[in-house]
C-alpha cells in the first residue's frame, strides 16, 4: 500500500484541495515511514512518469505537496483530533500499528469514517468491518460499537472481477487456470466464465481450472511449426531417373521432394524459422560458425617409441609426421619433433619440449572424448611394464634383441588369444585351447541332445584364430562344426572379441 497507491491517493487529494479552497483548512496527514521514503523516489524521478505528470514539471514538482504533511512521529494518545482531518495510516489491514490505534479511537463516533483503499485479506479487521458488524474488538480486547462510516474504494494493484472477465473474453484462450486470489472471488469468476462459455459449442469451449495449492495441472498443446529450407539445402543433385531430367540438365539441381531427409541448423528469429546448412549460416542469418581449439600439455618422461606403441595399440591408421629437430629445451627426444594425427580430430606432439607431450584438438563431442582417452593413455604409458622395457638400456647382443621383438609380438598375440579363450569359456561349458605363435585353436564341446543315441559324444566345434597383423588387430577366423547354428554363435563370439581388441579406426 505504501508503494504506489499511497502516492497516487496523496496526489489526488492534493490536487482536489487546490481546486476547492473551502477544504484547505482541513489538514491532510500521512503516517508511514515507508511511504515517506518512497515519496522521495517519486519526487526525484518525476520526469519518468506519464505525460500528465511531466507536463506539470514546468510549474513545479507535483509530488511536493502543498496541503499534505508528513507525521514523522505520532502519538495517538496525544494527537489533536478536535477538528476535522484526513489521515493516511498503515498497515492497510488494520491489524496493528498507527492505523489500528486510530481506528480503535475513532470507530465509535458516527462523525468519523474509515476508507479501505486496497485489497483486504480474509480474517483481518479490514475485511471484517467491510461487512458492517455492530461491534468490533479493540487491540486491548474490549468490545466497542462500530458507529463510524466504513467504505471500500478499489485502488488495488490487481484487476477486479469485471476487468478479469473482459480481458479473458478478449484474449479467448483455450486454457484458463485461476491460481491467485480469494477463493470465493475466484469461484465466482469461474462460475461466470463457465456460464458464459456454455453458450459455445463443446469443441470451442476452453478448459477452466481452479486447482488448490500443490495440485498438478497438465496442459496439452498441439502446434504445427513450419520452417523455410534455404540455401544449399533447398537444392539436391539431379536424379537420372527423375521425370525432370531434361530440365535438370540445364539447372543441374532439382527441388527436394516430399519425404526427403533434410539435415541442417534450425534458426528461429521473430517467430520465423528457417533451416540452413552450416556454411550458409552467415548468408541467411546474423549468426556465424565458430570453433574452439584446445591445447593440453601432459607430463610425459618416456620415449617417443613408447608413445608410438601405445597409440598404435589403441588407434588404427595413425598418421605420423616429423618436424624439424629444433626443440624448446635441450635434452629432448633424439627423434626430434613427432606429430601423431588421430584421424582429423586430435594431434599429439612429442619431442618438442622435454618431459611434455602436447595434445591439440578442435572441441567437439567426439574430439573431447578422444582427447580424454589420449591423456589417460599418455599417463599410463609412463608407468606400464612395456614402457619400462622400452626405456631401459638395450642389450648389445644383436640376435637377442631381434628375438626380444619377436617375443613381444608373440606375447601380444597370445594375450588376444587368451581373451578369445576367456570369452568362449564364459559362453560354453567345455573349451580347450592350443596356442602356436600367433595362432590359436579352440575346441568347443557340447553335450548330446536328449533324443540322440547314447553312443554320441555330443557336438564338437573347432575355431581357429590367426592374427595376420597384430598392430592393426586383423585376424583370420575359421569355424568348423556340423551344427550351423552353433558355428554361427561361436564365429560371432570370436569375431566380436577380435574386433574389440583391435585398435579403434578413426574413419
Amino acid at each position: 500500500f505504501a508503494l504506489g497507491r499511497a502516492q497516487e491517493l496523496l496526489l489526488i487529494l492534493d490536487e482536489y484541495w487546490k481546486d476547492h479552497p473551502h477544504l484547505q483548512s482541513i489538514p491532510i496527514y500521512y503516517a508511514s515511514k515507508m511511504a515517506s521514503r518512497a515519496l522521495r523516489v517519486y519526487q526525484t524521478y518525476a520526469n519518468m512518469m506519464n505525460a500528465r505528470i511531466r507536463s506539470q514539471m514546468d510549474l513545479g514538482n507535483p509530488f511536493s505537496f502543498s496541503h499534505i504533511r508528513n507525521l514523522k512521529s505520532i502519538d495517538v494518545n496525544t494527537f489533536d483530533d478536535r477538528g476535522p482531518s484526513v489521515v493516511f495510516a498503515s498497515p492497510g489491514m488494520l491489524q496493528s500499528g498507527v492505523s489500528r490505534q486510530l481506528f480503535d479511537r475513532w470507530a465509535s463516533d458516527p462523525k468519523n469514517g474509515c476508507l479501505i483503499a486496497g485489497y483486504a485479506v480474509e480474517h483481518t479487521l479490514a475485511k471484517e468491518i467491510m461487512s458492517q458488524p455492530k461491534e468490533v474488538v479493540t487491540m486491548e480486547g474490549r468490545r466497542q460499537p462500530l458507529n463510524c462510516l466504513v467504505d471500500y474504494v478499489s485502488f488495488s494493484a490487481h484487476v477486479d472481477f469485471v476487468q478479469n472477465r473482459d480481458f479473458i473474453t478478449s484474449v479467448n484462450p483455450t486454457n484458463i487456470i485461476l491460481v491467485h486470489g480469494a477463493k470465493e472471488e475466484m469461484g465466482r469468476l469461474k462460475g461466470a466464465l463457465m456460464l458464459q462459455y456454455n453458450k459455445l459449442p463443446e469443441n470451442k469451449r476452453p478448459t477452466i481450472a481452479m486447482p488448490p495449492n500443490e495440485v498438478e495441472v497438465k496442459l496439452i498443446f498441439t502446434r504445427r511449426r513450419s520452417a523455410k529450407v534455404m540455401g544449399k539445402l533447398a537444392e539436391t543433385p539431379a536424379d537420372d531417373n527423375d521425370d525432370q531430367v531434361e530440365e535438370s540438365k540445364a539447372k543441374a539441381v532439382v527441388e527436394p521432394r516430399e519425404g526427403d531427409a533434410v539435415r541442417g541448423i534450425l534458426v528461429t528469429q521473430q517467430n520465423s524459422s528457417k533451416i540452413v546448412a552450416p556454411e550458409d549460416l552467415s548468408t541467411y542469418t546474423p549468426l556465424r560458425v565458430g570453433s574452439v581449439s584446445s591445447r593440453l600439455h601432459v607430463p610425459f618422461v618416456g620415449k617417443i617409441e613408447t608413445l608410438r606403441m601405445f597409440l598404435g595399440e589403441m588407434f588404427r591408421d595413425i598418421e605420423e609426421t616429423r618436424g624439424d629437430n629444433e626443440t624448446d629445451v635441450d635434452g629432448a627426444d633424439d627423434e626430434g619433433v613427432v606429430t601423431f594425427s588421430i584421424g582429423s580430430q586430435v594431434k599429439v606432439i612429442a619431442g618438442k619440449t622435454k618431459g611434455v607431450a602436447t595434445v591439440e584438438w578442435d572441441c567437439s563431442p567426439v574430439g573431447d572424448v578422444i582427447a580424454d582417452s589420449l591423456v589417460a593413455l599418455i599417463m599410463h604409458a609412463q608407468s606400464s611394464a612395456a614402457s619400462i622395457r622400452l626405456t631401459g638400456r638395450p642389450c648389445r647382443h644383436r640376435s637377442k634383441k631381434a628375438r626380444e621383438g619377436d617375443l613381444e609380438n608373440q606375447t601380444t598375440a597370445e594375450e588376444h588369444l587368451r581373451a578369445v579363450h576367456q570369452a568362449l569359456s564364459d559362453q560354453f561349458l567345455s573349451v580347450e585351447a592350443t596356442y602356436e605363435a600367433k595362432k590359436g585353436t579352440f575346441e568347443v564341446k557340447l553335450d548330446a541332445n536328449d533324443n540322440a543315441s547314447e553312443e554320441s559324444n555330443g557336438l564338437v566345434c573347432t575355431a581357429t584364430v590367426e592374427f595376420e597383423n597384430i598392430l592393426d588387430g586383423t585376424a583370420k577366423v575359421t569355424v568348423e562344426c556340423e551344427d550351423e547354428k552353433l558355428a554361427a554363435n561361436v564365429r560371432g563370439c570370436v569375431q566380436n572379441v577380435v574386433a574389440a581388441s583391435a585398435p579403434i579406426a578413426m574413419d
